[in-house]
């Protein structure tokens, strides 16, 4: 009976550890992503635009998708550089509030393969929204 109890403890710490481990390895990914990726989406109410920018530090992308959803007809560019800025014409600010107009970017990195970006707009002089990164 004792042999039982000590093999499933030894095995529950077993998961625990790799569990912790593997929450680790995410949070050491989002630093890098977030030291590496400059984005962002500002609003400037005067001229009723979008300002989107993007820059890789390392250089090494190769191809990035912006797409930014939830207008009447959704914008799509690609681009074949570690850098560009986009500006978006945008008659008002959202009914429903900029989270219901998402900016997405898939971006083919030579290091870190494909990731997924999503951020928010935000207006001028506004703090800046939070960047989610995912690897595809």
């Amino acid at each position: 009976m004792n042999k039982k109890i000590i093999g499933v403890v030894f095995v529950v710490i077993i998961i625990i550890l790799a569990f912790l481990m593997l929450a680790n390895s995410n949070t050491t990914d989002q630093k890098i992503l977030k030291q590496t990726f400059v984005i962002d989406a500002v609003y400037f109410e005067n001229d009723g635009s979008v300002e989107v920018s993007f820059r890789d530090k390392s250089n090494k992308t190769n191809h990035v998708t912006l797409e930014i959803l939830g207008m009447p007809e959704s914008f799509h560019k690609e681009y074949g550089s570690s850098s560009f800025v986009e500006k978006i014409i945008l008659t008002s600010a959202p009914k429903y509030g900029w989270q219901s107009i998402p900016v997405t970017l898939l971006v083919e990195h030579e290091e870190f393969g494909k990731i997924g970006i999503k951020t928010e707009i935000r207006p001028v002089g506004e703090n800046h929204a939070t960047i989610i990164f995912s690897k595809l």
